[in-house]
């Protein structure tokens, strides 16, 4: 890419030929090893955090976010009942020498089978003497999807990801669509985002971009002949401006805490 850029900066389809280049996909062989190399270098690094540190606390859920730091992906293939969970991290703990005297805090969803007073998977750990006195948290993660819930903006949300995957799920719109974004009358040069259902607070990034990006997608949309009407509603502009702030000052706490 860099020698691409060098090559073609001052072409007249030179930003079309650089993006074009950008959306070739790599060969098998190299994503899988990369994947590896990616692979085996974060296990260091988690290795090497967890013999020098002072404390250290862990979150066990059913789904996993890849922004924060994944110590282990640990299959629970029959019953998932808090027995089993604690018996499976455990295992795991004691196989990997992993300091448990260091541990400080669990968080965890609120499902039973986690925060069960007798038989759930907090309860294990702290009546196990080789747990040390811990902490347990609900998940601010868990209790903000809980929110979302009951909020009422599926209005703005299903709108929002259609537009989105209308132009990201073929390479040849979205590969136009940053063509557009590389103009010099765009100020604000940044793709759209996809939605993770698996996080709600990803809603704040994939809004918070949607509305930054909201005039070159509706003259995206209207180069293609498509129906904007929604993007001139003005009642639902201002959810989705009320909706973007909402969840970014979510998502501004939640990294403040963590």
């Amino acid at each position: 890419m860099i020698i691409a850029e060098t090559l073609f900066r001052d072409n007249n389809n030179g930003s079309h030929v650089i993006s074009s280049l950008a959306d070739v996909q790599l060969g098998t062989r190299t994503v899988t090893r990369r994947v590896s190399a990616l692979s085996k270098n974060s296990n260091a690094q988690l290795d090497k955090d967890l013999d020098t540190c002072r404390w250290f606390s862990i979150q066990c859920d059913e789904s996993v976010d890849s922004s924060k730091e994944l110590l282990t992906l640990i299959p629970v293939k029959t019953t998932t009942w808090g027995v089993d969970i604690y018996n499976a991290v455990k295992t795991f703990f004691v196989k990997n020498k992993v300091p448990l005297k260091k541990l400080v805090s669990i968080t965890t969803d609120g499902a039973p089978a986690m925060v069960g007073c007798r038989v759930g998977f907090v309860a294990y750990c702290k009546n196990d003497p080789d747990f040390p006195p811990l902490l347990h948290y609900h998940c601010i993660i868990h209790q903000q999807a809980i929110c979302a819930k009951v909020t009422g903006f599926d209005h703005v949300m299903k709108p929002v990801v259609k537009i989105i995957n209308s132009i990201r799920a073929k390479a040849k719109q979205h590969r136009t669509f940053k063509v557009l974004l590389e103009e010099p009358s765009v100020e604000y040069d940044e793709d759209l985002l996809l939605h993770t259902e698996i996080r709600w607070l990803s809603r704040g990034r994939i809004l918070k971009r949607f509305l930054a990006l909201l005039g070159e997608i509706k003259q995206f949309m209207h180069n293609r002949e498509e129906d904007t009407s929604i993007l001139d509603n003005i009642d639902w502009l201002l959810d989705l401006a009320f909706l973007t702030d909402v969840t970014e000052k979510l998502t501004e706490k939640l990294f403040k805490i963590t």
